[in-house]
């Protein structure tokens, strides 16, 4: 008995917390904003890695992205209400001959926000308070918008992948605390890391994501908003197939497993 529950617990995809939230509560997501920092601009950006691997299923409908980032920043330092407040962002966009092309239509509305904080700031004893206080802020502001709050969890470091667990404890706080779904990208982090050690999911600075690791974490935002497997879908970022293939399947199982 004891050496099965050992097993258990050592599971790369064991997790003893139960979440609240555990689907999107918008029953139509057309229009989708990003707000963070360079762990989802890197790589030409995780929200254009999204809408790939949406075009690489037929089942889901294209969403119109947005992604709005500083470098190194925390939740602090985001203005989230004049984000969503600014008519002009959205208003024209680089069309496939380089020119603008302006939208005629005054519908800028988002109908979901997925924000994150600075890698460390949820666990560092200096920044771990402003970020629950900031989830709960943005949260607030979010709604009052007509918008869904959604919390992406970061990921722990190529060096210190033990930060893991206290991200993990962080995370469901502030989601549970605040109601709102998470995005469980450090989750699957982990469960690679534990899986497939030889996939590098990190830039030589040992914490922002490679291209694997951009597209795991796109991959995991993907089957928690649609809940669909990305298993299969063709919209590999240039990967090596048979790479693209174990992301897959590594993000699939962790959201699967992570809200039941």
């Amino acid at each position: 008995m004891k050496k099965l529950l050992a097993i258990i617990l050592l599971s790369p995809f064991a997790i003893s917390e139960n979440i609240n939230i555990k689907a999107p509560q918008t029953e139509n997501l057309d229009s989708l904003m990003f707000v963070g920092n360079s762990f989802f601009y890197y790589n030409n950006s995780l929200h254009n890695h999204l809408r790939k691997i949406i075009s690489g299923d037929k089942s889901v409908s294209t969403i119109n992205t947005r992604s709005i980032t500083i470098n190194g920043s925390s939740l602090s330092w985001h203005s989230v209400d004049a984000y969503l407040d600014n008519k002009n962002i959205g208003s024209f966009r680089i069309d496939s001959t380089n020119d603008n092309k302006y939208i005629e239509s005054n519908d800028t509305s988002i109908d979901a926000v997925i924000f994150m904080d600075c890698s460390l700031c949820p666990i560092h004893p200096q920044t771990k308070d402003n970020f629950h206080k900031y989830v709960a802020k943005h949260s607030k502001t979010i709604r009052a918008k007509g918008a869904e709050p959604m919390l992406f969890m970061s990921w722990p470091y190529k060096n210190k992948k033990e930060m893991v667990y206290e991200l993990r404890e962080e995370f469901i706080k502030a989601a549970n605390a605040n109601n709102i779904l998470l995005i469980p990208a450090g989750e699957a982090f982990h469960n690679l890391n534990t899986t497939y050690p030889e996939i590098n999911l990190y830039t030589s600075d040992k914490r922002h994501p490679s291209k694997e690791g951009t597209y795991l974490a796109a991959a995991v935002v993907f089957v928690t908003l649609f809940k669909k497997q990305t298993e299969g879908n063709k919209a590999i970022m240039g990967l090596d197939p048979d790479v693209a293939l174990k992301i897959q399947r590594i993000a699939d199982k962790t959201v699967s497993e992570f809200f039941n």
